[in-house]
């Protein structure tokens, strides 16, 4: 008498799992670390470049930045990585100054601003056969937004 095989439970979560691209796999998990470093503000591996650097800078080091400024940081990352020359600089000449309460502020904008520029462009160069674009790396950034300010409804 035959008697089929007895089914292993223990994988029958992999028959729910739906197949993602790579791209997208990659660019969740990427937002996802993206997310927790901005959240563990300022981050441990900050080299300066020069000394001047550092002195004009530290200070958007020494805590981290309200929501609004990180918020602020992360449209205008994306705008960057974008290319929106136009929207970026209105931005910053607008709504940067209202959104800054002092030079400590600033500092933490335009840090982040290079902290998430430098690390999008370094995904990029590390997932080259995943070829991703500007736009992806821009959708990273919104999908990071989305992780540090996911609203949950109890």
């Amino acid at each position: 008498m035959y008697t089929p095989p007895v089914r292993n439970r223990r994988w029958d979560h992999l028959y729910d799992v739906q197949k993602q691209p790579v791209k997208e796999v990659i660019l969740v998990r990427f937002a996802e670390e993206l997310a927790t470093r901005l959240r563990a503000w300022p981050p441990p591996d900050v080299e300066w470049l020069s000394e001047d650097l550092r002195l004009r800078y530290a200070a958007g080091l020494s805590g981290p930045p309200r929501d609004e400024v990180l918020r602020l940081g992360l449209e205008l990352s994306r705008l960057d990585l974008l290319r929106e020359h136009d929207a970026f600089d209105e931005i910053m000449r607008n709504r940067a100054p209202a959104i800054c309460q002092g030079p400590a502020e600033q500092a933490a904008l335009h840090l982040l601003l290079l902290y998430v520029g430098e690390e999008c462009l370094s995904l990029k160069d590390w997932a080259e056969g995943a070829k991703l674009t500007r736009p992806d790396l821009a959708r990273a950034v919104d999908l990071a937004e989305r992780q540090l300010f996911r609203v949950t409804l109890s």
